[in-house]
């Protein structure tokens, strides 16, 4: 080593940043010196603690240290390099020693010797400061109980808060503070009592619970409101160390006395310590006085007191004339900017007026200003919870929804919102979008496709399609804008498109036609399984009028294999059978492909077991094999919602808490066993008689309005094109009405059990039943009347825009598929031909024409019912109307509409239908 200096690499033992410092000093100031041949280690000399702290007492030597000498054979590179470094001492006594606790110890001996409050004060605030960044300061306890002995109030609070943080760590220790705590809480400063009963309950130690009481009840009755406010409070926590000791002293009744305190904190303090103490009994039960002195001082209380005397109101059960004075009271508190107040009161009101359609209207019209102002905070977290809880109110019925449709412009989204308020917002312009604002939301939900969030764009086509379930007329612009957003060629926007375009066909399939020029596209960009699985389907439901459909499916066959999705294979083997169907030569090769690639070659089971199953009913017998996979489908009223009305009923009483901001009951995220507070309903007041009639007869026309509701739903667009209404599943209903279980009537209409026949009472008693009956026993029934004869009139007439007005108006019954005989082996297949063999069966064209590019070919026919069962309207008369598309050698699709037609009519018109035209349809 140099002899004028050395760069001394010294670690920050005693001292508090910890870090390592770069010291020039001499040489030897800390005596570099050689241990018995073991290397060179920087050795400190023989000083005091003291001296380590401070460096500049260390002795200076004055002489060289002597190196020793080295071996012949070794130089001293070597030598240092073979030698290790002596043991550190333990991890525990090296900081003992030198660490950040041992300097905080001597600061506070320092401080308390010196007498300075200055230097005290600044040495417990390093203390709390260590204490908050995570480091252990609890060796430093018994200096911390010292250091309370204080009449600085700024010092007690933080050593207070050192005593309370461990004291659970340190129970022997903590005992020791109890006598400064206990005097403490007898100090003529109510700001040194409160705070010393705060942390004294706070110890949460069960030794301690013969001190606690006395001090906590004691307090209770103290004169300055802020020391009853913490003694309230001080209650709870006693409650939690011993139950016995809080509901078996004079605690209870004293709590109960402070409801009617002077100071307002006090009580709602009060309210909230006898909801936990009480829990087990159902928690405070209000009474009519309690609630009046609470209600007419509530504007005293601050916006935590009036959320919980809100709270407690809703478990008071008042009658109509208190109704309307509570929520007259309550309504000037709507001016609040606390959303927990105006929630708080939401829920008050529309659980009063549950019972009363008509008010809860009006109410909600009051309480639409002050959500929609707070929906529009800054604060995002905040804009989100009233958001759910406007999304809530709108899930209880469309009265609810017409409150917010009026303002659906306020929910449209802004581009720098989060991305879980956009979602919010979408689903509320979902549920409140009508005929009046569908096309302005549409509009703005297409701008949200194009969004950098792929998961908004999704939801946001989505919402388009659950638009077009909800309100029929704007299906036609709703399609068109799907189509439009297959234009972006972006992969997950043609996936959802698919999607939702699939499942519009489903509800109207009269718009496929619009919705058939997509799937060439959706084909070519589509790579998610589940755009895949759409598009298959449009293609195996549709295929008959897709002109490219085989060749459209093809490239998919060659891959199959290739192709990772399960459900997208099982898909393609269904659409494919569809399409053999459909086009029997077209599709006859590569189905053989298809089979035997799924059932030789693939390693998926259920692909297997699907291609086998329908392998084999081909082989057995291909028209029951037309019957299990092309069999007939009802058009679809009304999807599946994702959650079921009980729950919302359930989430719903729970309003203004986590359980709406989670979607959930609080069972489902509260753990089983943990003493919680329940969310309850406020019952309404019982109805008058008048009322009782009244709202009987509001429900009485609500369920008329829903028994007509299919036929709306169902209806299609007045602006359609008359000669092209739209066209519907040749596939999907590809096969006889027939019942697989037997039952062979082929009607679509019956959903009843069929009628048992007949008993004769000549017939053999197989079983032997006979004797056991007693002989004869069994009456003959008496035989069922024979249905009324039906007949079509042959004078029917009807214009072309009467027809048109009229289809677009009538509900659509399920449609039908019946198979049509081989070609060659019927009449001239032509549209004059068939319009001549139906008019002499008294139905009539309207209009006809041919299909490209086959030779299918589409009518639409009308007929009067002149004999048969009794019309739904007396008086009225009975029109069928029909659309018919036949395709020679494949089948036969059928769309029936009546006006003023029984069930019955309608089957024996079906059947009349199906004669007339038997020389073209399969037997």
């Amino acid at each position: 080593l140099s002899r004028r200096a050395a760069v001394v690499l010294r670690i920050g033992c005693g001292s508090s940043s910890g870090r390592a410092e770069v010291v020039r000093e001499p040489t030897l100031a800390l005596g570099f010196v050689k241990k018995g041949g073991e290397g060179l280690w920087p050795g400190l000399l023989d000083v005091t603690e003291d001296q380590i702290a401070d460096h500049s007492k260390l002795p200076i030597r004055k002489n060289r240290v002597k190196q020793p000498k080295l071996g012949p054979s070794s130089s001293p590179k070597e030598s240092r390099m073979a030698q290790a470094p002596p043991p550190r001492p333990p991890g525990q006594a090296y900081f003992e020693k030198k660490g950040e606790v041992h300097e905080l110890r001597q600061l506070l001996r320092g401080a308390a010797q010196d007498r300075d409050q200055q230097k005290k004060r600044d040495a417990i605030k390093k203390v709390i400061a260590y204490m908050t960044l995570g480091i252990d300061v609890s060796p430093l306890f018994s200096e911390m109980v010292m250091a309370s002995a204080t009449t600085d109030l700024v010092q007690k609070k933080m050593v207070y808060l050192y005593l309370v943080n461990y004291a659970e760590s340190n129970s022997d220790l903590a005992i020791l503070a109890v006598n400064t705590l206990q005097k403490d809480c007898r100090d003529d400063d109510p700001m040194i009592r409160g705070l010393a009963l705060r942390s004294l309950c706070s110890l949460s130690l069960a030794n301690m619970v013969e001190y606690l009481q006395p001090a906590v009840q004691r307090a209770l009755e103290d004169n300055n409101g802020y020391v009853r406010k913490t003694a309230v409070i001080g209650a709870v926590k006693l409650y939690y160390i011993s139950q016995s000791t809080v509901t078996e002293t004079d605690i209870l009744p004293t709590l109960k006395r402070l409801i009617n305190d002077n100071d307002s904190h006090v009580v709602s303090n009060a309210i909230s310590a006898l909801e936990e103490v009480l829990l087990n009994e159902g928690g405070l039960q209000p009474s009519k006085e309690m609630v009046t002195n609470l209600l007419n001082r509530i504007n005293t209380f601050s916006e935590w007191g009036q959320c919980a005397v809100l709270r407690l109101l809703t478990k008071y059960a008042c009658d109509e004339g208190e109704m309307f004075d509570v929520m007259n009271i309550l309504d000037g508190l709507l001016k609040q900017s606390s959303s927990a107040v105006v929630m708080s009161i939401t829920k008050v009101f529309v659980d009063l007026t549950s019972t009363r359609p008509e008010l809860q209207f009006e109410v909600l019209q009051r309480l639409k200003g002050p959500l929609l102002t707070l929906m529009a905070a800054a604060n995002p977290e905040l804009a989100y919870t009233v958001l759910v809880h406007i999304q809530a109110l709108c899930t209880r019925g469309q009265r609810v929804v017409e409150v917010f449709s009026a303002d659906f412009k306020q929910f449209f989204c802004r581009y720098n919102e989060p991305s879980y308020i956009k979602q919010v917002k979408i689903d509320i312009l979902t549920m409140i979008a009508d005929v009046n604002s569908a096309e302005t939301v549409v509009l703005e939900l297409s701008e949200y496709v194009t969004d950098v969030d792929a998961e908004i764009s999704r939801k946001a086509i989505r919402a388009i399609g659950k638009i077009a379930v909800q309100v029929p007329p704007t299906v036609e612009m709703i399609v068109g804008s799907l189509t439009n957003l297959l234009e972006l060629d972006i992969d997950y926007v043609c996936t959802e498109a698919a999607v939702v375009m699939k499942d519009l066909v489903r509800k109207y399939p009269h718009q496929f036609e619009r919705a058939s020029a997509a799937v060439e596209r959706c084909m070519k960009i589509v790579t998610e399984a589940e755009g895949k699985c759409a598009a298959l389907w449009i293609i195996g439901e549709y295929g008959l009028l897709i002109e490219d459909a085989p060749y459209l499916l093809e490239p998919m066959i060659d891959g199959f294999l290739e192709e990772p999705s399960g459900p997208v294979r099982l898909e393609m083997l269904t659409a494919a059978v569809k399409l053999f169907y459909c086009r029997p030569p077209e599709v006859q090769s590569m189905l053989g492909r298809l089979f035997e690639k799924a059932i030789s070659e693939s390693n998926h089971p259920d692909v297997r077991d699907r291609a086998l199953l329908y392998y084999r009913l081909l082989q057995c017998s291909p028209e029951e094999a037309r019957r299990v996979i092309c069999a007939p489908k009802e058009v679809v009223e009304e999807f599946h919602e994702e959650m079921d009305a009980d729950s919302r009923d359930r989430i719903f009483d729970e309003f203004n808490s986590l359980s709406t901001v989670y979607k959930q009951p609080a069972a489902k995220f509260i753990q089983a066993g943990v003493p919680t507070v329940p969310v309850t309903k406020m019952a309404p007041p019982p109805l008058s008689e008048e009322d009782a009639g009244l709202i009987a007869q509001a429900e009485q026309e609500a369920a008329a309005r829903r028994v007509q509701a299919p036929a709306v739903n169902g209806s299609t667009s007045v602006q359609q094109e008359f000669l092209l209404p739209g066209f519907d599943s040749p596939a999907t209903h590809a096969a006889e009405s027939t019942d697989l279980l037997g039952d062979s009537s082929g009607s679509p209409f019956s959903s009843a059990p069929a009628r048992p026949a007949p008993v004769s009472s000549g017939a053999a008693d197989l079983l032997g039943m006979d004797d056991l009956l007693g002989g004869d026993s069994l009456a003959t029934p008496t035989p069922a009347p024979a249905p009324a004869p039906f007949s079509l009139a042959m004078d029917a007439s009807m214009e072309g825009n009467t027809f048109q007005g009229r289809w677009a108006q009538l509900p659509q019954q399920p449609l039908l598929n019946w198979p049509m005989r081989p070609v060659g082996s019927t009449p001239p297949a032509t549209t004059a031909a068939v319009e001549q063999v139906v008019r002499q069966a008294g139905i009539f064209v309207i209009a006809s024409g041919n299909i490209p590019p086959g030779t299918a070919m589409k009518f639409f026919f009308y007929a009067r019912q002149a004999m048969g069962p009794a019309e739904t309207v007396p008086g009225q008369p009975v029109w069928f109307l029909l659309e018919l598309i036949m395709a020679p050698g494949a089948n036969c699709q059928l769309t029936l509409k009546a006006e003023n037609a029984a069930v019955a009519s309608m089957e024996q018109f079906l059947a009349h239908l199906k004669k007339s035209l038997s020389g073209y349809l399969a037997a």
